[in-house]
């Protein structure tokens, strides 16, 4: 690591100092002086440090002491710009001297040598040695020039950098153009999405045969939406019918019925069709895109109705929107998901369905009963998604709990409602599609609550935020006990396709919610208030990893759902945070059965299970990439017992090359491991500098990476206050 001499004052001001004497370590996180090497520093004279009579404005704000060259040493650690703007007033400001970096004799002569070094890690071939490199190092561990900035390779974001590096060489040897995400070239709103191909006004609507079509609109209810559930199901298939009538008769696909519910039948059914073809599985890319091609299509034909129909806002034309951003969100076009989402959200305050009392302030009629019960059904599934989606992208949720006063929908399944009322038969059902809806908005009202309270803003006491977590964690421990048997206490393999999806759904989102209170506190010093914070944290964690590993022995329907990929990285994440604080705070692996073996090989499987079914996704493939740095110092451990030495002669991971159902583009992620062994060793070994300084907002700042642009990486390196 290249480190700033002090600069001599005189005609020795530009040369190095000798080395023997101190220079500042630029590492986050390392306050120290340190004597530097040999091969770092040319041989000068020792001379008086040079007086520095001009701070950057960052130190002067801050009463720091600062080196006065531009960039100063503080503002270079903490990758921050070095400003000297403020108002000087004893006369004349002076010029600040450049600062003066001077690169280590083994480190990469260019940008493009570092490129390419990624590039051999990325593709699984071990780098040759440049010489001697310190033990703590990792392969790609190199000062990072980010806009003409240079970072530190342990600074909290340099790490995405590299693996944004890293994706854009699998862009480039995947070469399929319309994989390509060229931001640039790319409408504002899908900027750093998979390529979505244009409907022209021509373009006509077809359907498979009647059976086909029938049997996609049952998929849609059956296994896709899950807690979802906004749509009258009878209504809808109503609705397809007038659709097919209206493509026999060569009528315009809306006759009779509306741009809005012609909309809500076609993104419908692209869902189907894309779930169907992520069920089976792709080859390649193209085996991909030629798979989804006809879904895009109907899901264009579904968006150019929407942006067509006149008229005042209704109910349909939110549950058009909202069904077209699940389409975007399974087929991973999250910024075009946010957009029309976001356009969904403002209609729903427009038409007031976040008001239990609107429809009487505004002097209706009696609305039939169907339609005010999928009304409020549609709001909550909104409310469920601006929880999510805010999480996700690290972004301001729409709503606020404050303004709602709506009440959760009625436990009732579409078959027994009519316009007057409940029928005879639906009276105080066992069971009930509309349990997971509700028992779904109201943990999400708990991870909403702890966004606000554990994740904020506010110079709140490290006890406050204990105590709030500790309190919502308690909130969701009560609603899993008030979850019904078919959605709590049976095993979901027992339980048929719909209920299934649900009793899933709700098991990752009682799991993620726990990480998301509880994950704060894996880096801080154990303590007793904390230690069962950590616990739930971790058990959560593995219990969100097993149920992956068991739904890809199952079958490859883990391919097709977003939201558990996501959470998926989340537990991930965990794991192999909470392993380096391990291994940090000198808890050794003592023998082969070890929980913490048998969780980091669990952990090592789903980030496979990961890396295959978010291959073919440019956005979400970015999570196994990110992962991977992670993986790499959780398992940076010298071998030390016999348990080291089995697991040298097997690949806890197998390579993705190997899989023959692997798309091609699975190949390029970097999953080629190290064979070393889950042993603890010193701390020296480590490379734990990464988190040393992690803030609370520096865990949604990981939440939100894989979504983020080539500029918005850039910029947030140029951040003041990110780290």
């Amino acid at each position: 690591m290249a480190s700033v001499p002090s600069t001599a004052s005189g005609s020795d001001q530009g040369h190095c100092r000798s080395s023997k004497t101190e220079s500042v370590d630029l590492s986050p996180g390392v306050r120290r002086r340190s004597s530097a090497s040999n091969d770092h520093f040319e041989d000068a004279p020792p001379t008086k440090t040079r007086k520095v009579s001009r701070a950057c404005d960052f130190c002067k704000s801050r009463k720091a002491k600062c080196s006065g060259s531009q960039p100063c040493t503080k503002c270079v650690a903490r990758g921050r710009t070095c400003l000297y703007n403020a108002k000087y007033t004893r006369g004349r400001p002076p010029t600040p001297p450049p600062a003066v970096f001077v690169q280590p004799a083994t480190a990469p002569t260019s940008l493009l040598q570092v490129a390419q070094e990624d590039m051999d890690i990325s593709m699984g071939r071990p780098r040759l040695p440049q010489g001697g490199t310190s033990s703590r190092a990792s392969p790609e561990l190199d000062m990072a020039e980010i806009q003409g900035q240079v970072f530190d390779p342990t600074s909290g974001h340099t790490f995405l950098h590299r693996a944004r590096k890293r994706l854009s060489t699998c862009d480039e040897q995947v070469g399929t153009d319309s994989f390509k995400t060229l931001t640039e070239d790319q409408p504002v709103t899908m900027a750093g999405d998979r390529f979505l191909p244009e409907s022209p006004a021509s373009a006509s609507v077809v359907l498979p045969s009647p059976e086909k079509t029938r049997m996609l609109m049952a998929q849609y209810f059956d296994v896709c939406i899950a807690t979802y559930r906004i749509l009258h199901r009878p209504s809808v298939e109503g609705w397809l019918s007038a659709v097919e009538r209206n493509l026999e008769e060569d009528r315009p696909v809306s006759h009779g019925i509306g741009n809005a519910r012609a909309a809500i039948v076609l993104a419908a059914l692209a869902i189907a069709m894309s779930h169907e073809a992520k069920h089976k599985g792709f080859f390649s890319q193209e085996d991909e895109v030629r798979a989804l091609s006809q879904s895009d299509v109907l899901f264009g034909i579904a968006s150019r109705l929407t942006d067509e129909e006149t008229g005042c806002p209704k109910l349909e034309s939110v549950q058009a929107r909202i069904v077209q951003t699940l389409y975007l969100l399974i087929t991973s076009r999250f910024n075009k998901c946010w957009y029309v989402f976001g356009n969904a959200l403002q209609l729903i305050s427009a038409i007031g369905l976040h008001r239990r009392g609107s429809l009487k302030r505004r002097r209706m009629p009696r609305a039939d009963y169907i339609h005010t019960q999928c009304s409020i059904r549609t709001f909550w599934t909104a409310y469920i998604l601006d929880t999510l989606l805010g999480v996700i992208f690290g972004r301001p949720r729409h709503f606020h709990d404050e303004d709602i006063d709506q009440e959760f929908p009625d436990r009732i399944n579409d078959e027994d409602m009519t316009a007057a009322g409940p029928s005879d038969a639906s009276q105080n059902p066992e069971d009930c599609h509309m349990d997971a809806l509700i028992f779904h908005a109201k943990i999400s009202q708990i991870c909403g609550a702890i966004s606000r309270k554990v994740y904020t803003l506010e110079k709140i006491s490290k006890e406050q935020r204990i105590s709030a977590a500790h309190h919502h964690i308690q909130l969701v421990h009560e609603w899993r006990a008030s979850l019904p048997l078919h959605l709590g206490s049976i095993r979901p393999s027992m339980l048929i396709p719909t209920y299934r999806r649900q009793a899933t759904v709700l098991k990752l989102a009682n799991a993620h919610t726990i990480m998301h209170a509880s994950r704060l506190f894996i880096l801080d010093s154990p303590s007793s208030m904390q230690q069962s914070l950590v616990e739930d944290c971790i058990a959560a964690a593995r219990s969100v990893l097993e149920i992956v590993d068991s739904m890809t022995k199952d079958g490859p329907n883990f391919q097709a759902f977003w939201w558990t990929h996501y959470v998926t990285f989340c537990a991930l994440i965990v794991v192999y945070v909470w392993e380096i604080q391990q291994q940090k705070l000198g808890k050794p692996i003592i023998t082969g059965s070890d929980q913490r073996v048998k969780l980091l090989e669990l952990a090592e499987r789903c980030q496979s299970h990961l890396a295959r079914a978010t291959a073919t996704n440019s956005p979400s493939r970015r999570y196994a990439v990110i992962l991977e740095e992670f993986r790499a110092t959780a398992r940076r451990q010298p071998e030390k017992t016999d348990r080291a030495q089995q697991l040298r002669t097997q690949d806890p991971l197998p390579h993705v090359e190997a899989q023959a159902t692997v798309p091609k583009a699975a190949s390029v992620v970097n999953l080629e491991y190290t064979n070393t062994g889950y042993v603890a060793g010193p701390m020296s070994s480590l490379d734990p500098q990464l988190l040393d300084e992690w803030q609370t907002t520096d865990w949604l700042e990981l939440d939100s990476s894989a979504f983020w642009t080539q500029s918005d990486l850039d910029e947030a390196m140029g951040w003041p206050g990110i780290l």
